[in-house]
């Protein structure tokens, strides 16, 4: 089936190319793991937490640390929401949380100095590590101005996944060195009028928002797999026209030859790009998030892509850590223009309130607890910290 996930689940939504990106990244104003002392002004209240697996329990707390400093060309955040994506697991689960985690981030601007777009008070949202805290420090370059529609509650489970959606679905419309293009990469596409586009995962982070930017970008047909009726009710709410039930049928078995133009496979399923040739138009594109399963396991043509492509048919297997590096203050500046229009929403399934609920987040996420991926849940997990 494809894809052969559990009920809700989606693939990771950040290469491994972006983690490995964002790992230097956090030990960025921290201070030693251990340091638990009470109190002050100047100190605050950080998710911290050693390696380890569902529930996390064991693991996870919540220590007093000393509040960052904002540096030149960086804005101090108090923050009022993050969430927790499955590579946020990923990072605990490897020990990457040592010194904090998390990286969507959406609060009010405390301090900026030296900033050149940003102002104290400003409602921002885009990425801080760890966000996972009271406060944090982050670069200009890295936020831009929250959607004045979007509860900052809301809006903290947005970046991560709707960056990676946006840059994903630009860049088949692009090569992936060129200046990213703005507005929709197909707009001059001959076949705009009738584009098909296929996004392999749709209930999950970067599947939902993936449909709706696809749709406001002018997709006219947007194929994508989910099981149960409520989740095909909810990718068809969001704009999908063709939706596949995984546990009955394959996508692209499902999809007539040569009626696909653009593949968005964020899910990475082993042997999906074999799969989606058939059904992929010449001059289509193929582009994937890929993973480390198919590099491990070797089986495919090129890197998680198809060994027999068909003529005229591109495939990118797509490493997104430069786009964030280079063009993320812009990624959030047009996802902020799509929700003021109403082309975007936020879709929640759970918040958890409180830094001390962060290990029960990271369970959920990972598939336990009422509700969690087993439990057929779709959109984002909100965390709040008060």
């Amino acid at each position: 089936k494809t894809p052969t996930h559990k009920p809700g689940e989606a693939h990771p939504t950040m290469t491994l190319a972006l983690i490995l990106f964002l790992l230097p990244l956090r030990v960025t104003d921290a201070t030693d793991p251990l340091n638990d002392d009470e109190g002050g002004s100047s100190r605050m209240l950080q998710v911290r937490a050693g390696p380890c697996k569902k529930p996390f329990t064991s693991c996870v707390k919540v220590k007093s640390v000393p509040r960052p400093k904002a540096k030149s060309g960086h804005a101090l955040i108090a923050i009022n929401s993050s969430s927790v994506n499955p590579s946020d697991v990923d990072t605990v689960e490897l020990g990457g949380c040592l010194l904090g985690c998390g990286n969507d981030v959406a609060g009010t601007v405390m301090e900026c100095p030296d900033c050149t777009r940003l102002k104290p008070g400003d409602r921002v949202w885009g990425a801080g590590h760890p966000s996972y805290a009271e406060f944090v420090s982050s670069s200009e370059a890295d936020l831009a101005l929250a959607p004045e529609n979007l509860p900052l509650e809301q809006a903290g489970t947005i970046p991560e996944v709707g960056l990676t959606s946006l840059f994903s679905l630009k860049r088949t419309g692009s090569l992936p060195n060129d200046p990213m293009p703005e507005g929709s990469p197909w707009i001059n596409d001959t076949k705009s009028g009738n584009l098909t586009v296929v996004i392999t995962s749709g209930s999950g982070g970067t599947g939902f928002i993936g449909i709706e930017i696809a749709k406001a970008y002018g997709a006219t047909h947007i194929a994508t797999a989910a099981s149960g009726e409520e989740e095909i009710a909810f990718v068809k709410g969001l704009g999908a026209t063709f939706v596949v039930d995984y546990k009955k049928a394959d996508l692209f078995e499902s999809l007539p030859d040569d009626s696909v133009d653009v593949v968005y496979d964020n899910y990475g399923e082993e042997g999906t790009a074999d799969k989606a040739m058939r059904t992929l138009r010449a001059g289509g594109v193929y582009l994937l998030l890929p993973h480390s399963g198919c590099y491990a396991k070797k089986t495919q043509g090129p890197p998680c892509l198809s060994g027999n492509p068909k003529p005229g048919v591109r495939q990118i297997n797509y490493n997104t850590a430069p786009d964030f590096k280079q063009y993320s203050a812009q990624g959030l500046q047009e996802l902020t223009q799509m929700f003021e229009a109403g082309k975007l929403t936020a879709q929640i399934a759970k918040t958890f309130r409180g830094l001390n609920s962060a290990a029960a987040a990271f369970n959920f996420s990972a598939g336990g607890g009422a509700g969690g991926v087993s439990d057929n849940h779709f959109g984002k997990i909100a965390l709040v910290p008060n």
